[in-house]
């Protein structure tokens, strides 16, 4: 059993972009969100220059197959469902879900998440999230405001327990992220080998400032897409996120070593990519 729930964890883990890959460093300061930290070499990610469009297309759908070892545990999909209006605004409605596979008739997990990214900076408006881990529950709702976020949670250990709600209202820096739109902030992001970028992130009702070092990746065979060039999105742990390097920069593979082995999620299928 102690098993299965380390399993359950790696797919929470890899269900927030593949939270694995967030070093968190303490609470985000706005004041180190505008500009370089030129004494530590670090770059406010936000202020990094767009790459050429697009960006993100309305019917993208990514799959990402788990992996413990050559074990296949679970699956991810991130889908681009539509644009649509939302709270005033036009957005992109975006969907990710993560579910254990052949562990599900002894371990039921599944987590589902939503963002709204507003169309013109791709900045996220609005966040849900859904987790059932068999019988605990949760449910998590970020309103973005300009300068703060409205944080609210309600779980339950099981369906007899007693709901517990948490609310805060947080002071965000320019730019935060959710767990899902951070991998879109950095698919649009000109990303420069050598170089540590730093942006604020709203996890677990705080927001924490994320550090990732980029580097130049090898020429990897990935299906649908060919051979590719890759650039690695690597975090002081260790754990790895390969982009393709070019205007795309697709996630095709993330890697961690945890106490129990080696964790890949490897993207198996893609659908209206250009």
């Amino acid at each position: 059993m102690a098993y299965l729930r380390c399993c359950s964890r790696i797919i929470l883990f890899i269900t927030v972009l593949f939270l694995i890959l967030i070093d968190v460093s303490g609470n985000a300061q706005p004041a180190n969100n505008t500009s370089a930290n030129t004494k530590n070499r670090e770059v406010a990610l936000v202020d990094e220059k767009d790459i050429s469009a697009p960006h993100i297309r309305v019917g993208e759908k990514l799959t990402y197959n788990i992996k413990l070892g050559w074990v296949s545990i679970g699956k991810r999909t991130d889908h681009v469902i539509e644009k649509m209006p939302f709270n005033g605004q036009q957005a992109y409605k975006v969907r990710s879900e993560a579910r254990t596979s052949s562990l599900a008739k002894v371990y039921s997990f599944r987590n589902l998440q939503y963002t709204y990214l507003n169309v013109d900076g791709l900045n996220p408006i609005h966040f849900r999230n859904q987790l059932k881990d068999r019988k605990y529950t949760a449910k998590v709702g970020i309103d973005f405001r300009d300068d703060e976020a409205e944080y609210q949670k309600i779980s339950q250990l099981n369906p007899k327990s007693k709901e517990k709600t948490e609310k805060e209202t947080l002071e965000i820096p320019t730019g935060t992220q959710d767990e899902l739109s951070m991998i879109y902030l950095l698919r649009r992001k000109q990303l420069v080998p050598g170089t540590t970028y730093f942006f604020p992130l709203i996890s677990k009702g705080k927001v924490l400032k994320v550090r990732l070092q980029v580097k130049r990746g090898e020429t990897m065979k990935v299906k649908g897409l060919g051979r590719i060039r890759t650039l690695v999105v690597q975090t002081s742990e260790g754990s790895r996120l390969w982009l393709t390097d070019d205007r795309r920069h697709i996630p095709v593979r993330i890697e961690a070593e945890m106490k129990i082995g080696k964790i890949r999620a490897n993207l198996s299928n893609i659908e209206h990519i250009r």
